[in-house]
């Protein structure tokens, strides 16, 4: 526990206490942002999680109790959230002490998991409304739970009593008309393994290696989901039911005038350092290089090939516009590759299964694995998964 004490943080905005909370938790638990903080170095801060809610709203706002889990499951935690409404004391106590009292196999190991509290300030007679803390300890023999407040310049870290903790999280938000609860958030080191094609009850999106996003381009994930809707409605005349990868190509290179466009929707991840990940990202921009040479049948394109149509429009060859920091070491993505990944994301989930496995099979290379299918699936279930959620409000 005393590695969520040791990364504890003053939130840097009044409204961000779950943001910070989530912070403070993401780097106890040691994961890796995929993305620079201040030079070489890899540390979460608030301004990465804008993926489930425009950064600049939060400020206004915070978040809701909803949107906290959305964040966590984004970053790669496994999340399992609990209204208190939906719990009970003695539910809750066990889960603390789970969370709190377990220790990592040896003295060396990361924990694993963590708890959070979203909870009202005045049942626990401090000023405020809604807030969120880190649980960084319990006391069994005085049943206190101790509040890692991210709030320090109002509270520091500070023992509560569990039954009143609990209580405090009874009163229903007005923001969601539900009452607020507590969230553990446990990670295994896992950067792979889900292809992210299951319900909404998934505990945990998969990572991208590939690629990052966020919530402000909601507006360009709506526009593309219209466009889509409209294509797939003009085909089922003619019993098709899924969109041509010629739409999606003339579609985010503005009909072939700029090749750049599609880095307005994503942005290349840094290149990793770990060398597992860096065989993962090989591989998968190998298969993807190949899978832009054919059809789902195996058949080269003949009348519009993507590395054709990307060569064709102006705009430079791999991520270096404006959106792209390439500084900052980001993997050297071409807009073909990342178009070619939004186009899997565009098509049913069992049409891409067929795509991905059926030209993996046909490479015959002996380092795609199904490791590597399952990454590339996962890549477009994000993608898919960003289409799905932009009209939702968090």
């Amino acid at each position: 526990r005393f590695r969520c004490f040791d990364c504890r943080q003053t939130q840097p905005e009044p409204a961000y206490c779950g943001l910070t909370t989530l912070v403070v938790i993401l780097n106890a638990l040691a994961v890796d942002p995929r993305r620079s903080w201040k030079g070489p170095w890899r540390w979460y801060e608030e301004s990465m999680l804008n993926c489930c809610i425009d950064i600049e709203t939060v400020k206004q706002t915070g978040i809701t109790f909803t949107t906290f889990a959305c964040l966590a499951k984004c970053q790669g935690l496994d999340v399992n959230a609990t209204y208190a409404s939906d719990s009970t004391l003695q539910d809750f106590r066990r889960t603390v002490k789970e969370t709190c009292t377990n220790s990592p196999p040896s003295q060396t190991s990361q924990p694993t998991s963590f708890l959070a509290v979203s909870y009202s300030r005045k049942m626990v007679g401090q000023t405020g409304s809604g807030h969120f803390s880190p649980i960084g300890a319990y006391d069994e023999a005085s049943d206190n739970v101790l509040l890692l407040d991210t709030a320090r310049f109002k509270y520091g870290p500070h023992w509560i009593p569990l039954e009143r903790m609990f209580e405090a999280m009874m009163p229903l938000d007005p923001d969601t008309g539900k009452s607020r609860g507590y969230v553990v958030l446990s990670y295994d080191g896992r950067g792979e393994g889900s292809d992210g094609e299951g319900d909404d009850g998934l505990s945990h999106l998969p990572q991208s290696v590939l690629f990052r996003s966020n919530k402000s381009k909601d507006f360009l994930r709506r526009e593309y989901k219209r466009y889509l809707d409209g294509v797939l409605e003009q085909g089922r005349d003619s019993g098709q039911d899924s969109i041509e990868l010629d739409r999606v190509i003339s579609y985010w290179t503005r009909n072939h005038t700029n090749s750049s466009f599609i880095w307005e929707l994503v942005t290349p991840q840094l290149q990793p350092v770990d060398s597992k990940e860096i065989k993962m990202v090989n591989s998968l921009r190998c298969v993807i290089q190949k899978l832009i040479k054919m059809d789902e049948g195996g058949k080269t394109f003949n009348s519009c090939s993507l590395n054709r149509a990307i060569a064709s429009s102006p705009g430079g060859e791999c991520c270096t516009g404006s959106t792209c920091n390439s500084s900052a070491r980001v993997l050297e993505v071409s807009p073909a590759e990342a178009i070619y990944i939004v186009y899997l994301g565009s098509l049913p989930s069992e049409m891409r299964k067929k795509i991905i496995y059926g030209a993996c099979d046909e490479l015959e290379n002996d380092e795609i694995d199904d490791a590597v299918r399952e990454q590339l699936l996962a890549e477009a279930a994000l993608i898919s998964y960003g289409f799905e959620e932009c009209d939702v409000d968090f």
